[in-house]
């Protein structure tokens, strides 16, 4: 059994600073199927570029991703002691209270430089024999986990069928197609594209949650397309994330809210709401730290944060964190908001749940999918109720805080381990999928590249909520 990885977005994305979240799940992959023993010597990786597939040697690619991880690891560590101090002045602490004596960050000519590394997998002594030797990718098993070159069917239909691969495909959401307002023109098109190739083409499709999955599956309805064999497997939380209860604050309190600013992330409830605070508590209304990059189209947003007297002092705008800080931020935090209008998954939001940290965040499904009844749930646009859910957790006695604590003590958050515990066990069953497509009902492959119902045998159809046929079907409890 092979297995092909698709790391075309790490290629594209490895000249900049620091990774996005899609980023980050790719190189989790990538880093799995190196490490783990159980594919050893049975990893291979592929990119396209310039409509050409490059079949790339995976010691090489060893090399080009340790070098990637070293290079975000140290350029996110490379905010400066001004920015730290901020943060610290902003609280009303005394300077290296909360983060300690930093070090000076590490120049930016001593980052590692990925280049060298690029050029070795597009090297002759690296390609040529990969071009030489017999093709041993027939049925390979194909992972796509970013939804990187998959508006393009005619050029995943050439290589799918040229190499005789098994895809399978990583769906992160179907936002472009149900909130086209929060994205930029023609995304929704594009995106539509890539659904339509992942639908048509996949012997098996993973999500990331039972609503990602659900809504693909609506889609798949709503333009006569059958779902092939899906299951629900939440993105891993990060290690590090874990492991201790919040430290008790011993300054004023204050929230902290993780997304990049753009409409999607609804950063303008927060905003109305601590107006009504400040106006309502004046100095001794809570504070808000604002964690995340400029996106696009959120120039009211930025207008209030500059330009509104009335929260001056009361709200801070932090372009970005080390993880290393954000956890202790996070541990600090009176809770952590969330208030989007629309997720897919909500990584950080978990991320902060496994620190035992209490979060307010909206009611959608994709939180309650992993997070269940634990976190403060209200309506996005109901901003009233974020002030006084905001002024309630600010109370050192509050009650609802103290509840959320205590279900927090008994929340298991998926951690990468439990993802790939049941990544390993899809991939076998695809690659050997003649042995198990012989037992009733456990597996058919997908019966030809344009799916769709008309082809679709009785026994192969699988409905929203239907998994694939093993134990791993349900991986995941929010409790213990």
């Amino acid at each position: 059994m092979k297995v092909v990885l698709d790391i075309t977005r790490l290629l594209r994305r490895s000249s900049q600073a620091t990774p996005t979240g899609i980023d980050r799940v790719e190189l989790a992959y990538a880093r799995h199927l190196l490490g783990a023993r159980h594919y050893q010597d049975r990893a291979a990786f592929v990119a396209r570029v310039r409509a050409s597939t490059w079949y790339l040697d995976a010691e090489t690619v060893s090399a080009f991703v340790e070098t990637l991880v070293q290079r975000w690891k140290l350029s996110e560590g490379r905010i400066t002691r001004r920015e730290l101090a901020d943060v610290e002045r902003f609280l009303e602490l005394e300077p290296g209270s909360l983060f300690g004596n930093e070090p000076e960050p590490p120049p930016r000519s001593s980052l590692p430089d990925v280049l060298p590394a690029v050029k070795r997998l597009f090297s002759p002594v690296n390609l040529l024999p990969r071009l030489l030797r017999p093709r041993n990718s027939q049925g390979a098993v194909y992972l796509n986990v970013s939804h990187e070159g998959l508006n393009s069917i005619n050029g995943v239909r050439s290589m799918v069928r040229g190499h005789g691969l098994k895809p399978m495909y990583l769906v992160h959401d179907l936002i472009p197609l149900t909130h086209p307002e929060y994205v930029r023109p023609g995304d929704a098109e594009k995106h539509e594209t890539r659904m339509r190739t992942v639908l048509s083409s996949a012997e098996a499709i993973i999500c990331n949650s039972q609503h990602t999955l659900n809504q693909l599956s609506s889609f798949a309805e709503r333009n006569d397309m059958g779902v092939p064999p899906s299951i629900v497997s939440p993105l891993g939380v990060e290690d590090e994330f874990g492991a201790g209860e919040p430290v008790t604050p011993e300054i004023p309190p204050f929230f902290l809210t993780v997304g990049t600013i753009e409409p999607r992330k609804n950063h303008l409830v927060l905003l109305h709401a601590w107006r009504v605070l400040v106006e309502k508590l004046g100095p001794k209304a809570p504070k808000l730290i604002i964690v995340g990059r400029r996106g696009w189209e959120n120039e009211n947003v930025i207008d209030i944060i500059e330009r509104c007297q009335t929260l001056g002092d009361h709200v801070l705008e932090c372009n970005r964190l080390p993880d290393v800080h954000l956890r202790r931020l996070m541990k600090q935090a009176r809770a952590v908001l969330f208030p989007s209008f629309a997720e897919g998954y909500g990584l950080p939001l978990f991320e902060a749940m496994a620190l035992r940290v209490p979060v307010i965040c909206s009611d959608l499904q994709a939180f309650r999918d992993i997070a269940g009844q634990a976190p403060r749930y209200l309506d996005p646009i109901d901003g009233l109720g974020w002030a006084r859910a905001i002024e309630e957790y600010a109370k050192p006695d509050s009650e609802f805080r103290a509840s959320q604590l205590r279900q927090l003590a008994g929340i298991k958050m998926p951690r990468w381990r439990d993802h790939f515990s049941i990544i390993d066990r899809i991939i076998d069953v695809v690659a050997d999928a003649g042995e198990v497509s012989a037992s009733p009902g456990a597996w058919r492959p997908a019966a030809s590249f344009e799916r769709s119902k008309a082809l679709i045998s009785a026994g192969e159809r699988v409905d929203a909520g239907r998994s694939l046929s093993f134990a791993a079907a349900h991986p995941h409890s929010s409790t213990r």
